[in-house]
């Protein structure tokens, strides 16, 4: 008598193993934030504005709905600060492209400070809590 068994395996939209999209974003803002620094070193402003303009609109996967339900029951009354970190981000990326354009060295630099604190401000805000939250 033959018998058969199934098994229903359900995958966790995101697992401790795997990345979730917005840490996948944040490496490639690590990276984008590196080559400003390095183009401002180098002068370069056109690689400037490009790592800003990537800033503003990073190439990402998009988010499974779990991991959407996910961040959202993290952020919770939070979400509204954390769109609004994120927007200033964003602004400051702008700024930054538009500064480069002009060539001012100092000019730059300066619109690099404000762009890095506004990615600390999210970072304090935020970061802590989302590793222990995410990686528990």
């Amino acid at each position: 008598m033959a018998f058969t068994m199934m098994f229903i395996v359900i995958q966790p939209s995101v697992s401790a193993a795997e990345e979730m999209v917005l840490e996948k974003v944040m490496k490639e803002q690590a990276k984008n934030m590196r080559r400003i620094a390095g183009g401002i070193a180098r002068e370069d402003y056109e690689q400037v504005v490009r790592a800003s303009l990537a800033v503003i609109d990073p190439p990402h996967p998009s988010s499974t709905l779990g991991e959407k339900l996910k961040l959202m029951g993290f952020l919770g009354t939070d979400i509204g600060r954390f769109k609004e970190l994120d927007g200033n981000t964003k602004e400051r990326a702008a700024a930054l492209a538009k500064t480069a354009r002009s060539q001012n060295g100092e000019a730059t630099i300066a619109a690099f400070q404000r762009l890095q604190m506004s990615c600390l401000a999210c970072h304090s805000e935020f970061r802590k809590s989302f590793q222990d939250y995410f990686n528990h």
